[in-house]
């Protein structure tokens, strides 16, 4: 059963990787039985008080040679004396203990250290650091048998792992306490542990006020010794709480300087806070056995028309939870590509206009971190800020002030995962090709090197990286012939990749003349490459007229419903023949995820068209070369649409033959 699993932690500390988790802290003066832990046990009865042993007097002390931890003898006198002077020794008592009598009797530990010649540099604590683990406390997490201590990579592992639903039955969870699975070092063990550690290696400098430091610049360089230590501290049962692992994951995090400020204790718990989680699975199921029961119009056990497709949208959107936000970015999100698991490449809109250059500023390429929750910018999208003739920004204050740089807009990015590279593009007028290089550990950000750029005679509105092994990019930009290039990517030199360029054939008119002006012109206004392994080295685009000042007015009544729809082949840059809507104004288009065929937007064709029909989708599969006399695609199926504009185009899997088509105005 899937049950959600929340971990339970509390610390002060701001260099906390876990703030916002819940819990009780772990230290020498703390209560976790009163802070967030578990319920508090009544008070244990009074131990009855311990036999009451002579002491020797401080004559008998002052000579004794012995460590004063050795037994005394059968005739309760202490063994045979020699001039040395040795301080009597002072015994704090355990977190959460009760006072107790001072008792000479020391743990095993120390006497077998001693009898135990055999052992290479066995490791002596002063009595004065020792802690009486087994001393009564009120704390429920400091009497546990075992406190684990796992490394801070581990922890993280186990954060991530639990941040949706996890199976479980429950069998490691007694009652309502959470299983611990982590208990930090307090500051009194780290104390008697830097002691250890300074016996062990035979440092006899002065010790330093931090304590975590002083063990780090101890531990520094020496890992061969950390099994050593370990073992010899779990051999003299110093930490009965405690593993050699444990010690050996401790020292792993000093050196790596992931130890917290505030010892914390973490602990897995049933998060009773979080039932919808299982009515929503309740849900999903009961509408699957409707479903199969009534069909797909549930009008009998449900007793109402119940559309299926829409409540299990609903249960799956209300599954989605914010995770993590960033805020304060250049201008609108643009574009956004996944480069691996955990990172991410975003692009803003800027403010690069005459009159509002002054809001002008960094953070337009932006490589997130998910893990690490970390935003990182990149200014290499930027061009020199020209001079405004007019307006506030003209003013000699006004240049004063601001950055040398205009930063441009970045509008289309992707990312070829064969060969690991990122493409960036904007209105900047260049590609950029970026190596991305993710974090070894999930709290570690990604980064990204620019690797080289390709430079165009207008704003580059789209790049797309093939999925084809040769690794073909394409293109598009803002000019009016020759828009769409298609890159064949030079591994040694970069920048210098030789490429293609194509029009379509509304550049010109019959009789050889352009038909663009300084208003308007024909450009891409989509471009995707083929998805399935049949058609990736094909390249598709839509053109659209578009007005070169903003008003489209400045667009011919007789070219406004007018485009083309184009099918190129990026190996032998051949173009494929398509049968129908090749005039139209192209809206989008989309190739199919499995299958060799594709979907395009366009203004309405057709004599017999309804009134009403605004826009039309076409579904084109490719069709018998011998028909057309050569390669080309077909349309199959056309929807009319009511919409003025098509935006998005989205395909849903209902059956493999022709899926369904949705779409976002």
């Amino acid at each position: 059963m899937s049950s959600p699993i929340v971990i339970n932690s509390d610390s002060d500390d701001p260099s906390d990787p876990y703030p916002n988790l819940r819990g009780s802290a772990v230290g020498p003066s703390s209560d976790l039985a009163t802070n967030g832990g578990p319920p508090k046990p009544k008070s244990p009865q009074k131990p009855e008080p311990p036999p009451v042993v002579s002491r020797p007097t401080p004559e008998r002390l002052a000579s004794s040679p012995i460590p004063l931890g050795r037994s005394r003898n059968q005739s309760g006198e202490l063994p045979e004396r020699e001039n040395r002077i040795q301080r009597a020794p002072k015994i704090e008592n355990a977190v959460g203990a009760e006072p107790e009598s001072q008792s000479l009797n020391t743990p095993p530990s120390l006497s077998s250290a001693v009898s135990h010649p055999e052992v290479r540099r066995p490791i002596q604590i002063p009595l004065k650091d020792d802690l009486s683990f087994g001393a009564q406390t009120n704390s429920r997490w400091l009497s546990l048998r075992h406190q684990p201590y796992i490394s801070a990579a581990e922890r993280e592992l186990v954060v991530r792992g639990v941040q949706g639903p996890v199976e479980s039955d429950h069998r490691g969870f007694q009652g309502s306490e959470p299983a611990v699975f982590h208990v930090d070092f307090t500051d009194f063990e780290l104390r008697k542990i830097r002691s250890a550690v300074r016996e062990y290696l035979r440092v006899t400098t002065k010790k330093k006020r931090d304590l975590r430091k002083d063990l780090s610049s101890l531990l520094r360089k020496r890992r061969d010794v950390f099994a050593q230590i370990a073992e010899e501290l779990e051999r003299q049962n110093l930490f009965p709480h405690r593993t050699r692992q444990d010690f050996v994951n401790l020292f792993l995090d000093i050196n790596r300087h992931k130890t917290s400020r505030e010892p914390r204790l973490l602990s897995l718990g049933k998060d009773e806070n979080d039932a919808p989680a299982f009515a929503r699975a309740s849900r999903v199921s009961a509408l699957l056995f409707r479903r199969e029961i009534s069909g797909q119009r549930g009008l009998r056990s449900m007793r109402r028309l119940v559309n299926f497709p829409n409540e299990f949208k609903v249960c799956r959107e209300d599954e989605l939870t914010l995770r993590a936000e960033w805020t304060n970015c250049a201008g609108d999100i643009a574009t956004i590509v996944w480069v691996s698991n955990d990172s991410f490449i975003c692009g803003t809109t800027e403010h690069s206009d005459a009159h509002n250059q002054q809001y002008n500023k960094a953070g337009n390429l932006i490589l997130g971190s998910c893990g690490s929750g970390i935003l990182q910018a990149y200014p290499e999208h930027r061009i020199v800020r020209p001079i405004v003739q007019n307006g506030e920004n003209s003013t000699e204050a006004m240049r004063q002030t601001q950055d040398p740089w205009l930063y441009t807009s970045v509008v289309s990015s992707d990312y070829d995962v064969a060969h690991n590279r990122a493409f960036t593009s904007g209105f900047d007028r260049t590609v950029k090709i970026w190596e991305v290089k993710t974090g070894e550990l999930a709290a570690e950000p990604s980064s990204m090197r620019l690797l080289g750029q390709w430079a165009h005679g207008g704003n580059v509105n789209f790049v797309a990286a093939s999925k084809h092994e040769s690794g073909m990019v394409a293109t598009a930009s803002d000019v009016a012939a020759n828009a769409v290039r298609i890159y064949t990517i030079d591994d040694a030199n970069l920048a210098a990749s030789s490429y293609r360029s194509y029009s379509c054939s509304r550049v010109t008119d019959a009789e050889g003349n352009t038909v663009s002006t300084e208003k308007w012109a024909y450009f891409p206004a989509t471009m995707q490459w083929g998805i399935s392994k049949g058609v990736r080295h094909l390249l598709l685009v839509g053109y659209s007229p578009r007005s070169r000042t903003g008003d489209d007015t400045d667009i011919p009544e007789d070219r406004l419903c007018s485009g083309e729809l184009c099918l190129w082949d990026g190996l032998t840059g051949e173009r494929w023949r398509l049968t129908s809507a090749t005039t139209q104004n192209v809206f989008e288009v989309l190739w199919h995820p499995t299958q060799d065929s594709f979907i395009a937007a366009t203004s309405p064709l057709g004599l017999d068209v309804d009134y009403r029909v605004r826009t039309q989708i076409r579904i084109f599969r490719p069709s018998d070369n011998h028909e057309y006399g050569g390669k080309a695609f077909t349309p199959v199926k056309t929807l009319d649409c009511f919409a003025a504009d098509i935006n998005e185009l989205t395909i849903m899997y209902v059956t493999p033959i022709l899926p369904p088509i949705l779409v976002l105005d």
